[in-house]
């Protein structure tokens, strides 16, 4: 979702889960205020009456979902142990790690593919299980694989993607010389954060396209490229077809 989105009072018969992912919104749930900034998770307890508190001015990006956790809970009874005695309202404020199951589930959701039923299944299980990770008591698993630099590295590209980030600018936030934060990154995921950031970009893209009617330049100014020319040229490269062809697809 992107700017000027405002969400009404509702509930829901089943769990909501909610991720922010880029920018701030203020929330009302069961009576009391919330303000979320990038990688808080929010969860509503079934009948639990929430909204969104006012419009943001600025840009922001978030990800929802409903999910029957009782049908979770059959394919995995092990999983239900978190979610036992849950206040009406979680707020999480270190949730990073539900933006890949939660894009995993849009893309199981909203392009066709074999299998899609199961997909689903599996995306929402992968959702639930990383959530109840979220909530055992104790201070949060880290990926000890993975440098502290990278980790805050893709972090801040993971909630920042529509700024400019020069490789000399992400040097400095984690103190290294850029050819080094360069090749320490590439080694520990695959590729360089200039095609990291664009990876996250593009993903975004993906979900305008699908969702919004904004034209094909306002979504390449909005998620962080100087012109529609340059973000049609990034979105070739990454998937084979032009925006505008992508958008076609997924309505068709």
């Amino acid at each position: 979702m992107s700017a000027r989105f405002l969400i009404h009072e509702h509930t829901h018969p089943e769990w909501e889960l909610y991720l922010q992912v880029h920018g701030l919104s203020r929330w009302t749930a069961a009576g009391c205020q919330y303000v979320l900034g990038p990688g808080h998770m929010f969860m509503m307890a079934p009948g639990t009456v929430h909204h969104m508190t006012e419009e943001h001015p600025g840009n922001h990006h978030f990800y929802f979902a409903a999910i029957d956790i009782a049908a979770v809970f059959g394919r995995h009874p092990a999983l239900t142990e978190q979610w036992r005695n849950l206040p009406a309202v979680v707020h999480h404020p270190g949730a990073r790690s539900l933006v890949e199951p939660f894009a995993q589930l849009v893309r199981e959701l909203t392009v066709k593919r074999s299998h899609q039923d199961e997909g689903v299944a599996l995306a929402a299980d992968i959702l639930i299980l990383e959530a109840g990770r979220l909530l055992m008591p104790g201070p949060s698993t880290s990926e000890l694989s993975v440098h502290p630099a990278v980790a805050q590295i893709r972090a801040l590209l993971d909630g920042e993607f529509s700024r400019r980030w020069p490789l000399a600018d992400l040097a400095e936030r984690v103190g290294l010389a850029p050819t080094y934060l360069a090749g320490l990154f590439a080694r520990e995921t695959g590729m360089p954060p200039h095609r990291y950031l664009n990876e996250r970009r593009i993903e975004r893209a993906r979900q305008l396209l699908r969702a919004s009617d904004l034209t094909i330049t306002a979504i390449g100014i909005e998620i962080g490229f100087g012109s529609g020319q340059h973000f049609a040229r990034a979105f070739r490269q990454a998937d084979g077809c032009t925006p505008q062809e992508y958008r076609r697809r997924g309505q068709a």
